[in-house]
């Protein structure tokens, strides 16, 4: 754990302390400081967002009090954010959002980590035949099955290896797993905020294991879009069984209260619903992720597998007949070389590392799955503590959107009702009695805006207001499903939210009159890297470069249709469909 005694780090020691103040009670030093560990892994334009916010907090405390921010009491601190935040172009509430969040997800939620060493840290050497960087579904698939077949390969890794947590996305989890320690938000015209992992595994570690197949429907799109040649269904049904087969893809089939009452309203307006398989295994009286350390990554370390971690790979260049990776870890700097390069970053980064490497010579598009989530309180105790969510679905509105549970521990009821105090105030005898609910879409598109000196990418993304409708379409549907379930009332997370209940919801939903009103947020994100045989591919039919020998894209970025569903079944066929691919090609040269 780092000290903190500059200026800035006690100005955050004294404005955290107001925040808990305000919403919690007295802590102990050591979780102050795990917040500002926390806060200083978040996204650079967080992070200058906080320190332009200080500035001006301390620019009026000088003039005010003849003081600055880390002298201040906790009363004339409230003065002057009240004030602030009566200046809406500042985005103060932003600022004790953010602080609050972080409070919160250490103090209700926290559970010590387990970081795992691996035997081959040190790597030798520094040319390897084959580099993988990153090892999400995408990259564990690339580089096992490259080491099966007995090719020399490294996986570069960004993260370290951190054991899985037995609590619901508890701060420690976040800290070490979540890219950006979950804090990173998106420019653009509304307000979205997006995480992905950074860890050994990559998503596979932090996502809740819901499977989704790849439909017809999708593969036709993607085939027709971008002319990509063997993707159906027919021609993936190999790779989709035999990734189901790895990762213990199964039902659970124990559902639990809140499960019968959604499957209860389900029927009630004959909608669809879908239980979701996921990919777990039964252990004890939990259930354990079969992720990638679980599956894929085991056994390439089974099989002596080297990996490097905490490495970041900050360019990346070809030199005649090689690649060479420039790579950061532990303060020091080091170039691997490799003939065959595949990146498998996951989307923004993968993105990113080719804008930086000035290897992106054609426009990109990422894609979200933005979410609207409500709380839904029921009479009856529905929650309990690190309870996981149900694997039911509402599939009846595909392909516009899909409704379904997410993580709802009190943490989480904390964050999504800090807007409302008179609301919030009741979350700590009531989250029992509460759990949060999702609509999830398939709109929009983003940019990955590369600014120089900025060592994070910048996400841009935009939904246009025609879209509007099919949103609030969603959260109708959601409401209605959750009213029929029993609901006492809902609090929709969204600007000017308020409790609602069964006569005035529909009302309420109605007046929203533009997309930006909205909070929007996502864990999936794809695109970036069309893959096919159109002009505007980035990548041919399996992941090839149209325009470096030896360089691959095996990941999300590839997913540059509509899907709207948990993505990684997709990922994972694809991905395992591409390497193959490759094998079969070497082994004919």
């Amino acid at each position: 754990m780092k000290k903190y005694n500059n200026n800035f780090s006690k100005q955050l020691k004294n404005f955290i302390n107001f925040v808990i103040d305000q919403n919690f009670f007295k802590i102990e030093d050591q979780i102050l400081n795990k917040i500002l560990d926390h806060f200083f892994t978040a996204h650079y334009l967080i992070i200058i967002f906080v320190k332009i916010s200080f500035l001006i907090i301390n620019i009026i405390s000088l003039i005010l009090y003849q003081t600055k921010l880390e002298n201040l009491s906790f009363d004339k601190i409230e003065k002057i954010t009240f004030f602030l935040m009566k200046l809406k172009f500042l985005q103060t509430e932003k600022l004790l959002e953010l602080f609050h969040a972080l409070s919160a997800i250490h103090i209700n939620s926290e559970e010590k980590e387990k970081i795992i060493d691996i035997k081959n840290k040190n790597v030798k050497k520094d040319f390897f035949e084959n580099i993988v960087i990153g090892s999400g579904p995408g990259g564990s698939i690339t580089a096992n099955e490259l080491l099966k077949n007995n090719k020399d390969v490294l996986i570069i890794e960004k993260g370290s290896w951190v054991n899985h947590f037995k609590l619901k996305h508890p701060g420690s989890e976040l800290f070490y797993k979540w890219r950006y320690g979950g804090l990173s938000g998106a420019l653009g015209n509304i307000k979205i905020q997006y995480a992905s992992g950074q860890c050994l595994g990559g998503g596979s570690e932090i996502n809740s294991g819901l499977y989704h197949e790849p439909d017809e429907d999708f593969l036709k799109d993607w085939s027709e879009k971008f002319q990509t040649i063997n993707l159906n269904s027919a021609e993936l049904k190999q790779f989709i069984d035999e990734s189901k087969e790895k990762t213990n893809v199964s039902l659970q089939n124990s559902p639990s209260f809140i499960s019968k009452k959604i499957i209860d309203a389900a029927n009630k307006n004959q909608w669809k619903i879908e239980e979701i398989p996921r990919w777990i295994i039964k252990k004890e009286k939990s259930f354990l992720k079969k992720s990638m350390t679980e599956t894929y990554l085991k056994e390439y370390l089974n099989n002596n597998g080297e990996i490097i971690l905490n490495a970041s790979a900050d360019k990346i260049e070809k030199n005649e007949n090689y690649w060479n990776i420039h790579t950061y870890s532990n303060n020091e700097k080091k170039i691997f070389k490799c003939k065959n390069l595949f990146l498998c970053c996951g989307s923004i980064d993968t993105v990113f590392l080719m804008k930086k490497s000035n290897l992106m010579k054609k426009k990109n598009k990422i894609y979200f799955h933005p979410m609207i989530k409500v709380i839904g309180k029921f009479p009856e105790k529905i929650n309990k503590e690190n309870m996981d969510i149900i694997p039911e679905q509402i599939t009846e509105f595909y392909p516009k959107f899909i409704l379904g549970n997410a993580a709802s521990g009190k943490q989480f009821l904390k964050i999504s009702s800090f807007s409302d105090k008179e609301f919030y105030n009741t979350i700590e005898k009531n989250w029992e009695f509460m759990s949060i609910f999702h609509a999830t879409f398939s709109l929009g598109v983003g940019k990955i805006i590369k600014i120089p000196f900025i060592k994070d990418p910048i996400v841009k993304y935009d939904i246009n207001n025609s879209e509007l409708e099919k949103v609030k379409l969603g959260l109708n549907k959601l409401c209605k499903l959750l009213f029929d379930s029993g609901c006492e009332y809902v609090f929709p997370i969204i600007k000017n939210s308020k409790k609602l209940n069964l006569q005035n919801y529909e009302q309420h939903i109605n007046n929203i009159k533009n997309i930006n009103e909205l909070n929007f947020s996502s864990v999936h994100i794809l695109g970036g890297i069309p893959m096919g045989e159109s002009e505007n591919c980035i990548v041919n039919s399996f992941g090839q470069s149209t325009d470096f020998s030896n360089l691959y894209i095996n990941d999300s970025s590839l997913v540059c249709n509509k899907l709207v569903k948990n993505p990684q079944g997709t990922i994972m066929a694809v991905a395992l469909r591409n390497i193959r691919k490759f094998l079969k090609n070497e082994s004919q040269i």
